[in-house]
Formats: structure tokens, sequence, C-alpha cells
């Protein structure tokens, strides 16, 4: 946040400090959250629908954009603890409240808690854009452009990287929780 201050007749800006490293926690899994937001709503519980926004990156190797829904407003939605989406995003959410935004490290040494690096795990083999050759990931969320999808599966695919060049950042802002009926 963009703070202002007055004295006298001249203003000054004063720009929000920079994240450190250890600004972020490291949970029990290994993720490392950074709360950028408090939530003020629901936090959500096993089996409850939530609707998220989401931004990832490819950490490690060249810091490529995977996908951005806000910029296309399109939420990801998925039932937590359904499996419907890769352990990092069930882990993170489950621990905001709606209206929070996190910034979610996955560390490449970790690889369960994101996208399978072996391809018949990562896919379904559903195509779902004929024209551009996407492929329907098994764990959301799914990048929604050829470029996102192939900087992703560069980085996963890639046998010569090191662990720590498949490290993946999430930007995560819950959005909606809809309770189990």
């Amino acid at each position: 946040m963009l703070g202002v201050l007055a004295t006298g007749a001249a203003m000054t800006l004063s720009l929000p400090r920079a994240a450190q490293a250890d600004d972020f926690v490291t949970l029990p899994s290994g993720i490392k959250v950074l709360t950028i937001r408090e939530g003020e709503g629901a936090t959500p519980q096993p089996g409850d629908t939530v609707e998220v926004h989401w931004a990832g990156f490819t950490k490690g190797y060249q810091g490529k954009r995977i996908d951005n829904t806000s910029v296309r407003d399109e939420p990801y939605e998925f039932k937590l603890g359904s499996g419907q989406a890769i352990k990092a995003f069930e882990i993170a959410v489950s621990n905001m409240k709606a209206g929070g935004i996190v910034r979610v490290e996955v560390p490449g040494e970790l690889p369960d808690l994101a996208y399978p690096l072996d391809r018949s795990q990562r896919f379904t083999g559903e195509l779902i854009s004929q024209d551009l050759k996407i492929y329907k990931y098994r764990y959301g969320p799914q990048p929604a452009e050829l470029g996102g999808q192939r900087a992703l599966d560069f980085v996963l695919d890639n046998t010569t990287l090191r662990p720590f060049n498949r490290t993946l950042l999430f930007d995560i802002k819950l959005l909606a929780v809809r309770k189990q009926r």
C-alpha cells in the first residue's frame, strides 16, 4: 500500500517495504506462505466449494508467468479436500479467510505438493483445446493459455533442472466460500 505523509506544504510518498525471505511462514507441509492481506470472511472447511483468483509463476527458472485468472475475470473453483486442486492450493486455502490474499512458494524439492512430474499422472489425456494442443491437467489450477502450460511443463519435464529450479509461486485471493450442504 502506498502511503502519503503530509508535512506542511510538501507531501512525501512512502513505498511499502519489499517482502523479505523471512516474512514467509513455513508450514509443516513445507510450503512457504506470506499473508499479504488477512481476510475477514468465512474460513473454508473440507467439502466447501471455494472460488479463488490466482496468478502463478515459475520462480527458480526464468520467472515465467503460468497464468493469472484476475486478468480474464475467470476465477478457479474447487471443492476443498476433494483432490481437485494441487496439495499446495488445498493447504494454503484451508488456512485463509474469504477476502484474504496470500503468496505461496512451493519448493521444487517437494513435488508432491505441486503438479506431478510424471506426465501420465499430470494429464488426463484429454485435449481441452484442439487447435492449441492444451491438455487437461488432472489437478487444478489449469493454465488457460498455451504459453503458461508450456512454461510450467518445461520446468516440470526438464530433467536437467535441479529441484530448486522447479519452485513455483502462486498468489491466491480467496473470493468466496460456499458451505457444504
